[in-house]
């Protein structure tokens, strides 16, 4: 492979010097070293750039999987089932309207008998009783610490020990609002 250079910079990394009646090259060095296209010149490929090149691809992928942890809680997507087929959105606003409702159970301004009306995921309007609310607010609670807590932190695993650029990069960031099997046979 050649080198060609223009202003003291690498601006061609052929197999053979190219014609110079076409190309404006100030001279030509052969190399058995491998470059990569940067910007606007080629860099060698030493451990030190591959090193840069995987952290930049373990920050891109970080921050892939903690803004997608963010897009999913926000999204509607992470749900709680409270009954059969009717699901509340764990996003942060529902837990604060919820919580608030609980609290004015407990402050008295709502009776214990009083129903809460709320909008599930489905778009069915229903009651909900304080014993409901209590079990909503845990349970949207969990699906948040399932994404955060357990998630979350296995991707950061991943994408920590990844040794490779390509490692990094077949990393899947999925979020689900399913609890991981192995979590469930562990509590039995």
């Amino acid at each position: 492979m050649y080198l060609g250079y223009q202003n003291n910079k690498i601006k061609f990394y052929v197999q053979e010097p190219l014609n110079p009646n076409f190309y404006n090259v100030d001279k030509w060095e052969e190399t058995e070293d491998e470059y990569a296209l940067e910007g606007d010149e080629y860099i060698k490929v030493d451990a030190e750039y591959i090193a840069q090149k995987l952290q930049e691809a373990k920050e891109k992928k970080y921050n892939e999987a903690n803004n997608g942890a963010k897009f999913f809680l926000e999204s509607g997507n992470a749900l709680f089932e409270f009954e059969e087929g009717k699901h509340i959105e764990a996003t942060d606003g529902n837990i604060a309207k919820l919580t608030a409702y609980a609290l004015a159970f407990v402050t008295g301004q709502l009776q214990p008998t009083d129903k809460v009306v709320w909008n599930t995921k489905e778009d069915e309007t229903v009651e909900l009783s304080q014993e409901q609310i209590v079990t909503i607010i845990n349970g949207l609670g969990t699906v948040q610490a399932l994404v955060w807590s357990v998630q979350f932190p296995r991707y950061v695993q991943m994408i920590e020990t990844a040794e490779t650029i390509e490692e990094v990069e077949t990393i899947e960031i999925v979020y689900t609002s399913d609890i991981p099997q192995e979590e469930v046979e562990n509590d039995i």
